[in-house]
């Protein structure tokens, strides 16, 4: 049965599909495997593992004309066949044998007439109701009658609302959603979970996103290039910590970073890169820096470097090289400002420990649009890591790209450049060897100064440490995440961007 063998099925439950892409899966599937009742069962399943096994249960299901309600059809019918209370609220009336099927096996059949009384009625009484309406295959705006089936769902606390592979009212390309979408606590994909649930403003209608398998074998998801980054598919890329090791085992790192003006940012990066495990970091940046990091991280060690009258680094490449020794890896950008002298700097940098990993954040990454052929000449060891803004002006774009545009700009970044590319935002995407991993979990906690810079410190650690740069960016990233919901507890504003690089600690102890 679909689902039983979730163990072997690594890929089916980590991908990422468009809908074209979905399509096409579906269509190379063999003859003889029935998607649409495969898709029923799993979804079945699944609500009765999440219901638990009380004897009261009862569901409302919305069932549209097409794939999407066959789905909901199913399900219902194998809903009260465990026990369960079911009823069907059809948009308009169906009288295909999904349908009687479902009648027979005990569903309650109701359609909508346009009285938004009774379905309110039922709708309030239900434990779960689940979205059948319309699937991958419809974009917003909703119209006729699921549109006002939608408009009139009322709100009730406790209620699990799920929908059946995206909530109707969304674009499953694009992340639109009309106003009125269905919003559901869970979305059940049928097979991988789709791109544009991922993208805003869909996912704040998608709640908890969870991949079924519905018999398509696993072989054929391995082409599919997009995959998410989640707790499962980073857990085995945390570095090695062996029990003989010492500080240097676990990585020297060098950060290039702050001015007078940004000198918490230099402060951010090194705290975050030693709660991620870093064995010594040394900030080379001024003074003011310097001064501000040291309360903050004092098992850091610091190379003061000199100022110049706007208060940038004034120094050489050769200068900073000698002063911080011979590191496992780098970090380059966060705070150091705009000036000539920063801007060669970074370039000098890049030339003096190209063979070297490196994190090239904020200003450094800034630095980088403004000589033709410098993405070209980054090393294979580079992580690239810019926000929209920055990613606009590396492309030469002439505004900052969102949603799926946003995509779009970072693998074709990633194309240009030998580096992994990460493209913060909400969802990020890091971006590599013509592969895409997508990390899409929403946190205003996050939208506040600094919080890049905790990022750029993660990744740098996990590189000194010996990850592999695509692994680092991957596990950087999940780690970052994870550490704001940490610090968070609950809350969406306010909260200290140091406390969440204190958090990375935590989070990677959870991981493990």
């Amino acid at each position: 049965m679909p689902g039983a063998r979730a163990a072997a099925l690594g890929p089916i439950f980590d991908r990422v599909l468009d809908t074209a892409g979905m399509r096409a899966l579906e269509a190379a599937a063999p003859p003889d495997v029935d998607l649409m009742h495969n898709a029923g069962r799993a979804v079945a399943a699944a609500l009765l593992r999440r219901r638990g096994a009380a004897p009261a249960r009862s569901f409302v299901m919305l069932i549209g004309p097409g794939d999407n309600g066959g789905d909901a059809l199913i399900a219902a019918a194998l809903l009260a066949d465990a026990g369960a209370s079911v009823t069907a609220w059809a948009s308009r009336e169906r009288g295909d044998p999904l349908a009687d099927a479902a009648r027979a096996r005990g569903v309650r059949w109701r359609v909508w007439s346009g009285d938004p009384d009774p379905f309110v009625h039922d709708v309030r009484q239900a434990d779960c109701v689940v979205d059948g309406l319309l699937g991958i295959g419809s974009a917003p705006p909703l119209r006729g009658a699921v549109s006002r089936m939608l408009a009139a769902l009322p709100q009730v606390d406790g209620q699990t609302r799920a929908a059946i592979d995206v909530p109707s009212g969304v674009d499953a390309d694009v992340g639109a959603a009309d106003p009125c979408a269905f919003r559901a606590s869970l979305t059940l994909a049928t097979g991988p979970i789709k791109l544009g649930a991922l993208l805003h403003p869909a996912v704040e209608f998608a709640g908890e996103q969870a991949a079924l398998d519905i018999g398509i074998d696993a072989a054929a998801y391995e082409a599919v290039p997009t995959a998410l980054v989640d707790a499962p598919t980073v857990r085995g890329l945390l570095p090695a910590r062996p029990a003989g090791g010492h500080k240097g085992t676990f990585g020297r790192l060098a950060v290039v970073a702050g001015s007078a003006r940004y000198r918490g940012a230099a402060a951010l990066a090194v705290l975050a890169a030693l709660r991620a495990g870093a064995g010594l970091v040394t900030l080379a940046s001024v003074d003011a820096a310097c001064a501000a990091a040291a309360p903050l991280a004092p098992a850091a060690t610091f190379a003061p470097l000199p100022a110049a009258a706007g208060g940038q680094i004034d120094a050489s490449a050769r200068g900073v090289a000698h002063a911080v020794g011979a590191p496992a890896a780098v970090l380059v950008g966060p705070g150091l400002g705009r000036s000539e002298s920063t801007d060669a700097l970074v370039h000098g940098l890049l030339d003096a420990w190209r063979d070297l990993p490196m994190v090239v954040d904020a200003d450094g990454a800034n630095a980088l649009a403004e000589r033709r052929g410098a993405l070209e000449a980054l090393g294979r060891g580079a992580v690239l890591t810019p926000h929209p803004g920055e990613l606009a002006r590396l492309l030469n774009l002439p505004r900052a790209p969102e949603g799926r545009d946003r995509l779009a700009a970072a693998a074709d970044l990633a194309r240009r450049t030998p580096a992994v590319v990460v493209a913060k935002g909400s969802p990020t995407f890091v971006c590599a060897n013509g592969r895409v991993w997508v990390l899409a979990r929403p946190n205003p906690a996050l939208a506040a100064a600094g919080s890049g810079d905790v990022l750029a410190g993660v990744i740098a650690a996990l590189l000194a440490q010996g990850a592999p740069p695509p692994a680092a960016a991957r596990l950087g990233v999940w780690l970052h995440s994870r550490a704001a919901r940490l610090a968070a507890a609950g809350d969406d504003r306010g909260v200290p961007i140091e406390s969440i690089a204190d958090a990375v600690r935590p989070a990677v102890n959870e991981l493990r």
